[in-house]
């Protein structure tokens, strides 16, 4: 799912899909620490945890700063490929 709003932060299409799938991966351009996934991880842990089947997955850049120039940037954020791995791996 694609969440059009953090707050308020739609649960109940969380739920739905974890109903489904079981298993959550968050794909964050913020920072490990601090950054919107992981509050929305820390909420689905809360509220959904008896729906996983596996921890939550949280794709997100190091806690480093972005370089500027737009080639190093590629290997600091995560993009769709790296979702599409991660959803392999779980």
């Amino acid at each position: 799912i694609e969440l059009r709003s953090l707050k308020p932060l739609d649960m109940d299409t969380i739920r739905t899909s974890l109903e489904r799938t079981n298993k959550v991966v968050i794909l964050d351009e913020s920072t490990q620490s601090g950054g919107v996934g992981a509050t929305v991880s820390a909420r689905i842990n809360e509220e959904l945890f008896d729906l996983l089947d596996a921890p939550v997955k949280r794709l997100c850049m190091d806690d480093a700063p972005v370089p500027y120039a737009s080639t190093m940037e590629v290997g600091v954020v995560k993009r769709g490929s790296d979702l599409v791995q991660a959803v392999f791996e779980i």
